[in-house]
């Protein structure tokens, strides 16, 4: 596999190398996002802006950290936008309809979202961030230390933590 690196200096000087670029990261970022945002159209929106910004400024990435975390970065500010326009950090909704299945499997699965979702909001937003960005956003945790300006063996430390801590959490509740 061509490494990002080798990707992003080919993209720069042809465009149409670009989406092997965006082939490799579009379902991530669009996974980091929506759960920032929890809207599948908004999170579409957002995922097709941070490439466009990405295709625009492919010439100027400079190829010293991980291209993961440039393009994070730009996700990141993406969203930070968003919540900027919105005038609300309230994150919003998603209404769309589920496929059928058993009411009882419907409601205990909601019930274990909605404790895994008041956990979560239990950590401070650094905490939130790194469990987004290894878990929806499937980063590596050289590329989430490289996006947090940390060691991998402290972000993998530190998401093992916040794992247990979860974990442990969920079962005093849940017993």
């Amino acid at each position: 596999m061509t490494s990002d690196k080798t990707l992003a200096r080919k993209a720069a000087q042809n465009p149409k190398a670009f989406g092997e670029l965006f082939d490799r990261y579009s379902l991530k970022v669009y996974q980091y996002t929506y759960s920032r945002v929890h809207h599948h159209e908004t999170a579409e929106d957002i995922t097709s802006q941070v490439f466009h910004d990405a295709f625009e400024g492919i010439s100027h990435y400079k190829p010293i950290g991980p291209f993961a975390a440039w393009l994070f970065t730009i996700a990141r500010r993406r969203i930070a936008d968003f919540f900027r326009r919105a005038n609300s950090t309230d994150e919003l909704p998603d209404n769309l309809p589920q496929a059928s299945r058993g009411i009882l499997d419907t409601v205990i699965e909601e019930e274990s979202l909605r404790n895994l979702e008041r956990h979560l909001q239990a950590l401070n937003e650094e905490e939130r961030e790194l469990i987004r960005l290894r878990f929806a956003a499937e980063m590596r945790y050289k590329d989430i230390a490289a996006l947090v300006d940390k060691t991998p063996g402290a972000v993998k430390m530190a998401i093992y933590r916040l794992l247990d801590r979860l974990k442990e959490n969920m079962e005093k509740t849940d017993g």
